[in-house]
């Protein structure tokens, strides 16, 4: 492309000039590049920890407090959208870590995350999936007539039922079957809210999944079984912690 606009001129010192002076840019050009974050890196995130076994529940809750501490500690909001049966499984903790970059922070642990005890006892499975919030130029629309809004009264830790105006929320979307599940957050709107925010994470990571696999691979985690990859931690500890 230079040579087609520097080819007719007729000052050989100007040609020449100037392509020095773009010899020169070149390595500041691959800097500034480098210096791009990868993509979605700076978006906050939702965060889904869990197990597929009973007796590994325990440790999925301990791995999402663990998150949650790390999070606030480093002043970011959490948001617990959901404890326990979801879309994600029966023992799932769905929360939303706030803060620019989030994601890029959190990305690289997804998937399975082991704890050794003792050597007596099975080896603990958790896995985890981290999703980039969707934002308003991703163009998530999801129209009022594809998706079906359900809402179930919620309780206190004794049994007993809250107000009818504080529901728990779930959407399901129709065309795609993705189900998104939030309760705790105070009001029906809320719910809500943060339900919609978990779907729309979901239809973002759909899309991906079918413009670029490996970026699907990079953000989602291991319920399906995947033990490889950055996302794969093992934790040693003994009886006494």
């Amino acid at each position: 492309m230079l040579g087609e606009l520097l080819g007719p001129a007729e000052d050989d010192a100007l040609v020449s000039e100037c392509h020095a002076e773009l010899g020169a840019l070149a390595p500041r050009l691959s800097g500034l590049r480098a210096q791009v974050p990868p993509l979605h890196d700076e978006r906050e995130a939702i965060v889904v920890v869990g197990s597929d076994a009973q007796e590994a529940e325990s440790w999925a809750e301990e791995l999402a407090c663990r998150y949650a501490g790390r999070a606030e500690r480093g002043g970011r909001s959490v948001r617990v959208y959901t404890r326990g049966h979801s879309w994600f499984g029966p023992r799932a903790t769905v929360m939303r870590i706030g803060g620019a970059g989030a994601f890029g922070w959190l990305a690289a642990e997804a998937g399975v995350h082991r704890c050794d005890r003792a050597a007596d006892r099975p080896v603990l499975e958790a896995w985890v999936e981290v999703l980039p919030m969707a934002v308003s130029y991703d163009f998530v629309r999801i129209p009022d007539e594809e998706v079906r809004v359900e809402d179930f009264p919620e309780t206190w830790g004794c049994g007993a039922r809250l107000p009818d105006w504080n529901r728990s929320v779930r959407l399901t979307h129709l065309p795609t079957g993705l189900v998104a599940f939030c309760q705790g957050q105070g009001s029906t709107t809320r719910n809500r809210a943060g339900a919609m925010t978990l779907l729309q994470a979901l239809l973002l990571r759909l899309r991906h999944a079918a413009d670029d696999p490996p970026e699907e691979n990079r953000t989602q985690g291991s319920q399906a079984g995947n033990e490889t990859g950055e996302g794969m931690k093992r934790r040693l500890e003994s009886d006494q912690t």
